[in-house]
């Protein structure tokens, strides 16, 4: 008998780290992934907010149906993503705009929820050290580099505090 596994998926407010929401399920299995969770949480976030997450998050449905609340995100690329600043609207070194077009409907998905989805989003990717960020933060004027970089920074520490309360022994369900 092993030491049994679960997912966890919190949503953490930067600010006062306070934990908003949170989804847990089965640790394996088809559908039972972390943007699976996340899906279920969507609806607690409000237009203003910023979603800030790792690379997983980094897809055009989730970005999309964030967009569509009036959420914004900032997420590290992912890396199964190929990203070229040669490409798109430049705004400086590593700096651009540029179009995702809209991938084909995933099995989860409904067709009248694929339907509702625009044909493309658009995104600003940065190179900031050694990592590309994806954001719906668009006005370069507004919100520079340093400041992407500062803010995902700022991930990290959610990170060790989330690191903390997945591996308490004292759950209870």
């Amino acid at each position: 008998m092993g030491f049994p596994l679960a997912r966890l998926v919190m949503v953490i407010c930067l600010a006062t780290g306070a934990a908003l929401d949170a989804a847990m399920g089965p640790y394996s299995g088809k559908g039972r992934g972390e943007l699976g969770l996340v899906r279920g949480l969507l609806e607690g976030f409000r237009p203003g907010d910023v979603m800030l997450a790792d690379a997983l998050y980094c897809n055009y449905f989730l970005i999309a149906t964030l967009m569509a609340k009036g959420v914004d995100v900032l997420f590290e690329q992912h890396g199964a993503r190929i990203t070229d600043f040669r490409r798109g609207q430049s705004l400086g070194t590593r700096d651009h705009i540029v179009r995702w077009p809209k991938p084909a409907r995933p099995q989860w998905m409904t067709p009248e929820q694929y339907a509702h989805l625009p044909g493309e989003i658009t995104l600003r990717e940065v190179k900031v050290a050694h990592q590309v960020l994806v954001t719906t933060l668009l006005d370069h004027r507004r919100v520079g580099k340093a400041d992407l970089s500062a803010l995902y920074a700022r991930r990290w520490n959610v990170e060790l505090d989330l690191r903390n309360l997945k591996t308490t022994r004292a759950w209870t369900c």
